[in-house]
C-alpha cells in the first residue's frame, strides 16, 4: 500500500484554487502526519513487543492462537519501523529515498501487509473450528500446527512480495522538485498487473474469508450465550427452540467399550471449557472485526484508483485519511487485547508480578547478623513449633495451589477426548 503523501508528491504540488474543505483537510492531514504517525509508531511498537512477551512468557503460550497473535505483533512492528523511517524525512533524514533502502523498506512493508492480513485469516479460521466443530479442536488447533502455518505463510508472503524489490526505486520528481521512492516507470505495465494480483490475494480473498467466518462464528457465540442464560434462569419447561439449541451443543464421547460413540450432554467441566474458549473467541472476533473496519476504506480507495483514470486533489486527500486508518491497525492490537481479553489482562498482571517476585528473590540477605546466625535463629524457632500440628500449613498450601489452578484454568486446553 503506497503512501498517499508519496502519491501527492508524484502527481505534483496541490492546485492553487483549493476549496475551503480541501484546505482544512490538508491542514489536518499535515498535522496528523507530523504528530500522529510517530506517536503511533512508538506506542504501537511498545504494545506489540509487550504482546509478544505476554504470549510467549506466560501460560498463554499453551494456546495455539497465541502464536498467531505473537507473529502478528512481530509483523506489525516491522511495518511500523518502516513507517518511522519514512517519517524521518521531515527532519531531512532521507533514508527511505536512498538505494537500496527504498527497495528494502518497500519490500518489508509489502511482506508485513501480506502477513498481517493472512495471520488474521489463520486465527479466524481456527476460532471457526473451535466454535463450530469443537471435537476437532484437539487435533486441528494445536501449537505445532500453528507454528507450521505461520512458517508457511511467512514463506509465501516473502515470495509474493519479491516484485517490490525490482519495481521500486528512487526517482526525481520534477513537479515537486524532490527525490521520492516510487515504482520505476519502465515497469509500469508489469506493476499494474501485479497490483491486480496483489489486490485479489491481500484484499478480496482474505477479507471475504474473514467476513464469512466471523459472521458464522458470531452467530454461534450468540447462540451459546443464549444457552448459558437459559441454564442460569429458574427451572421451567424448555421450549422447542431451546431444546434444539441444547442438542446442537452436545458432545460425542467415547463409550466405555472404546468403540462406539454416544451422545451426552455437556457437564459443568465442559461448560467451563466452552466458556473459556468463548472468551478467547470474543476477543479474537473483536480483533479481526476492527482489522476489517480499519483496512476496508484504504483498499476500497485502492480499487477505485484502478477504475478511475484521473484523480482529483480531494480524492487524494480522502485516500490519505483512509491510509491513516490503515496504519492505525498496526499499532492498536495491544489495546484491543487489554479491552476485550480478560485472560490477556490476567496474563499481563501475572507477568509483571512474576518479574517483580524474581527481582525480590534475587536480592541478597542484608542486616546486622550473618546468614548462619539467621538460620540458627529460625531453626530454634522451628524447633519450638514442632509440637504444633502442620495441618494448617498443608491446607493453606493446597488452597493456594488450588486458587492458582482456578486462576489459570482458562488458559489450559482441556484433555484430548479419545474418539473412535
Amino acid at each position: 500500500m503506497a503512501d498517499a503523501r508519496v502519491a501527492m508528491e508524484a502527481d505534483g504540488a496541490p492546485p492553487l484554487n483549493l476549496t475551503q474543505t480541501e484546505v482544512v483537510m490538508e491542514l489536518i492531514g499535515n498535522f496528523l502526519n507530523f504528530y500522529y504517525m510517530p506517536l503511533l509508531v512508538v506506542v504501537g511498537s511498545i504494545g506489540n513487543i509487550l504482546s509478544v512477551l505476554v504470549f510467549f512468557n506466560t501460560k498463554l503460550k499453551k494456546l495455539s492462537s497465541s502464536y498467531y497473535l505473537a507473529a502478528l505483533g512481530i509483523s506489525d512492528t516491522c511495518y511500523l519501523v518502516g513507517l518511522f523511517v519514512t517519517w524521518l524525512s521531515f527532519f531531512q533524514v532521507h533514508i527511505y529515498t536512498r538505494e537500496p533502502y527504498c527497495q528494502l523498506f518497500t519490500y518489508t512493508s509489502g511482506v508485513s501487509s501480506f502477513l498481517s492480513v493472512w495471520y488474521v485469516v489463520a486465527f479466524t479460521f481456527e476460532r471457526f473450528i473451535v466454535v463450530r466443530y469443537p471435537l476437532k479442536r484437539q487435533s486441528w488447533c494445536t501449537v505445532r500446527r500453528a507454528k507450521t502455518i505461520i512458517a508457511c505463510l511467512t514463506m509465501v508472503g516473502s515470495v509474493h512480495s519479491v516484485p517490490y524489490i525490482f519495481y521500486a526505486g528512487t526517482q526525481y520528481s520534477e513537479r515537486s522538485n524532490v527525490t521520492i521512492c516510487d515504482m520505476r516507470k519502465e515497469y509500469t505495465s508489469q506493476m499494474e498487473i501485479f497490483n491486480y494480483i496483489d489486490t485479489v490475494i491481500v484484499f478480496v480473498v482474505p477479507f471475504t474469508i474473514i467476513v464469512v467466518l466471523n459472521s458464522v462464528t458470531s452467530f454461534t457465540v450468540w447462540r451459546f450465550a443464549g444457552l448459558r442464560r437459559n441454564m442460569t434462569l429458574p427451572k421451567r419447561k424448555p421450549s422447542n427452540l431451546e431444546i434444539r439449541r441444547q442438542l446442537s451443543f452436545q458432545y460425542f464421547s467415547t463409550h466405555p467399550n472404546g468403540r462406539n460413540g454416544i451422545l451426552r450432554r455437556p457437564s459443568m467441566r465442559d461448560n467451563r471449557m466452552l466458556h473459556s474458549q468463548m472468551k478467547v473467541t470474543k476477543m479474537l472476533l473483536i480483533v479481526s472485526s476492527v482489522f476489517v473496519c480499519l483496512n476496508l476504506p484504504s483498499y476500497v480507495m485502492r480499487v477505485r484508483a484502478f477504475v478511475e483514470t484521473g484523480h482529483s486533489y480531494l480524492t487524494i486527500l480522502v485516500q490519505y485519511y483512509c491510509y491513516l486508518f490503515f496504519i492505525t491497525n498496526f499499532g492498536i492490537n495491544f489495546i484491543l487485547y487489554c479491552i476485550s481479553g480478560q485472560n490477556f489482562r490476567k496474563a499481563v498482571i501475572e507477568m509483571f508480578r512474576g518479574h517483580r517476585k524474581s527481582r525480590v528473590n534475587q536480592e541478597p540477605i542484608s542486616g546486622c547478623g550473618t546468614q548462619s546466625e539467621l538460620l540458627r535463629a529460625y531453626g530454634n524457632l522451628a524447633l519450638r513449633r514442632t509440637s504444633t500440628p502442620m495441618l494448617s500449613t498443608t491446607t493453606t498450601t493446597t488452597t493456594n495451589r488450588t486458587a492458582e489452578t482456578i486462576l489459570w484454568k482458562d488458559y489450559v486446553d482441556p484433555p484430548v477426548m479419545n474418539l473412535p
